[in-house]
């Protein structure tokens, strides 16, 4: 993989980037122009975004730092205190991949399975609605955790 050539420091081009916005200031921003000269791959090609993708994860663990894409223009360095939104959109994603396989499972055609078929659907279609209800009560209760100003706080309740 080119994002693992060492350059003359022997430092790779992930861990050349991270360097970079290890500098930046929260809030921060760089252009994917920017990027692309100091790593030394074009914009919008593999090898750019398996460069981004690994200094995602370095600046992540090694400096509790992290980026987001600014669509089409860069990167933003992200602040503090929105770590917890960016975690959410993550877990958004991952919801939604489930419910892709959970509708899957809701339109099989059980009629024309055979009888293995059927008792495999059922046991996982069984353990899928015990899940989906999961992750519903789950994706609810963090997008009000996640809350800047918490509902359930007790500074935030009002006596009536």
């Amino acid at each position: 993989m080119n994002e693992l050539i060492k350059n003359e420091k022997n430092k790779t081009k992930a861990e050349i980037l991270v360097e970079k916005l290890n500098e930046l200031s929260y809030g921060d921003f760089i252009s994917h122009e920017q990027i692309a000269t100091l790593i030394e791959e074009p914009y919008g090609t593999n090898k750019y975004t398996s460069v981004i993708a690994k200094a995602k994860k370095l600046l992540l663990k090694k400096y509790n730092k992290t980026i987001e894409n600014i669509v089409g223009d860069g990167y933003r360095l992200v602040s503090p205190d929105d770590f917890v939104n960016q975690s959410l959109k993550h877990y958004k994603r991952g919801f939604n991949e489930m419910k892709k396989g959970y509708e899957v499972l809701e339109y099989a055609p059980t009629k024309n399975m055979t009888k293995e078929g059927r008792d495999a659907y059922r046991r996982v279609h069984d353990r899928a609605i015990t899940l989906a209800a999961a992750m519903k009560g789950a994706s609810v209760e963090l997008k009000t955790l996640g809350q800047k100003k918490h509902p359930f706080a007790i500074e935030n309740m009002q006596n009536n």
